[in-house]
């Protein structure tokens, strides 16, 4: 068999798991090894069940069998000694050593920010979402997520409408869509973005593979970006993997009656950066931004000072006149005058008579 074949069905079907995989690659060195050795050797390492599974898989046609499948199903197998496997997987102490993608092969990029969340979340959450994934990616910045309903899907979405990179990474087999409300998106996806994933064709999305799936959303990442998580929330476990990994962590707050802050909230007193803005996520990389032709021109744009007073009061949720008017401390003729400007330049959006929310940041 070749090399990559070996690699293959110790990854994919010999049924150890990515830790005891590093385990034994620390004895074996190269699965070869592993596939030829007798099983009374190796057995007091396995359960029953794990020492059966992987004598059943050590059968050369059958491996070839399930190899060849792949390609009629148009999915890339990569080997992590392969030039195309990313980088920042490889830093991650129990990374896979293969990995199965479909759509379009996936691409290196400068900075990736991973956005995740609750699957439940409010329109807010989605808005922030949607809004933080579509500026990141008019910066050429990579969003990650898990393809999951929500938080990540509204940040795919948002990748996508600016033309974007995205890359979805699954906890089921790369043939699965889950969950099935996600259909339209997965088609998307596969389409023009890349989806990942370290399980094989056919495994289905059982509960335990996503906490193991969030490290590799956060490895593949610099930065996690949380928007809206419950108190157990699963995307908690993205962010505690990316502080892990010396990854940095940000949390958008929200209303602190909403249990679906409280996650959120958490990170922000341990030590996470309260993020409100792109701007907030891309100042913790400055070697991006000092070569980011776009952020570097729109973070000169420098707002004047009564706009800037304006504009610092607004957010997402909608602001009467006479509450902007009573929070930046300017007339009432001079802030009617200011929002007129903002509006006109695209900082702000007045949704109702007198009822304005903070817009985009413009793209210069």
């Amino acid at each position: 068999m070749t090399d990559k074949l070996y690699w293959y069905w110790f990854s994919a079907l010999s049924g150890i798991s990515s830790v005891k995989q590093h385990q034994l690659m620390e004895i074996f060195c190269h699965p070869r090894e592993l596939f030829l050795v007798k099983p009374n050797i190796i057995e007091e390492k396995f359960s029953k069940s794990q020492l059966e599974t992987f004598i059943k898989t050590r059968n050369i046609s059958f491996i070839q069998e399930q190899y060849e499948q792949l390609e009629k199903q148009e999915i890339i197998c990569t080997m992590f000694q392969e030039a195309t496997y990313p980088s920042r997987l490889k830093k991650i102490y129990d990374f896979p050593y293969v990995f199965f993608q479909k759509g379009q092969p996936y691409k290196e990029k400068s900075l990736n920010i991973a956005i995740v969340g609750t699957r439940f979340p409010t329109s807010y959450g989605i808005e922030i979402a949607r809004r933080f994934a579509k500026e990141l990616a008019s910066y050429n910045v990579g969003v990650i997520s898990g393809l999951a309903k929500g938080i990540d899907g509204a940040a795919h979405r948002g990748a996508m409408s600016q033309t974007g990179m995205t890359t979805g990474i699954l906890g089921c087999g790369i043939d699965k869509i889950y969950p099935k409300d996600n259909y339209q998106l997965f088609h998307e996806m596969y389409l023009t973005q890349t989806v990942l994933s370290e399980y094989p064709p056919g495994v289905p999305p059982y509960s335990w593979n996503f906490p193991k799936r969030n490290r590799l959303i956060s490895g593949l990442s610099d930065g996690v970006v949380v928007v809206e998580a419950e108190k157990k929330s699963g995307s908690l476990i993205t962010a505690d993997c990316g502080l892990e990994q010396n990854k940095e962590i940000f949390a958008v707050p929200g209303p602190v009656t909403q249990k679906k802050h409280e996650g959120c909230h958490r990170l922000i007193k341990e030590g996470a950066k309260l993020t409100e803005s792109v701007e907030d996520i891309l100042t913790e990389f400055p070697d991006f931004t000092k070569y980011s032709g776009n952020f570097s021109q729109f973070m000169g744009k420098c707002l004047a000072v009564t706009e800037k007073k304006v504009y610092d009061v607004l957010d997402l949720y909608p602001k009467h006149l006479n509450e902007i008017v009573y929070l930046s401390g300017l007339s009432f003729e001079k802030t009617l005058e200011v929002l007129f400007h903002l509006e006109s330049d695209g900082y702000v959006k007045q949704v109702h008579h007198n009822i304005y929310i903070r817009c985009e940041m413009p793209t210069v």
